[in-house]
């Protein structure tokens, strides 16, 4: 869950970063940082969910 919290607040500096670059014209810097900050909000969170299946003692109808 931490780890979601700081991907999360990674990319959107380096989306903020990246639309300030653009705005004082430094366009490598600001493409860069547009760049990043998608690819960082676009990976996948790796997740641990355990899920329990019911054991089948019963008799099937």
């Amino acid at each position: 869950m931490i780890t979601a919290i700081i991907l999360v607040l990674a990319g959107l500096y380096c989306l903020a970063r990246g639309v300030m670059d653009l705005r004082a014209k430094r366009w490598i810097w600001g493409a860069l940082g547009l760049v990043s900050g998608i690819a960082i909000m676009a990976a996948p969170i790796p997740t641990q969910v355990q899920v329990t299946a019911p054991a089948g003692g019963g008799t099937a109808r």
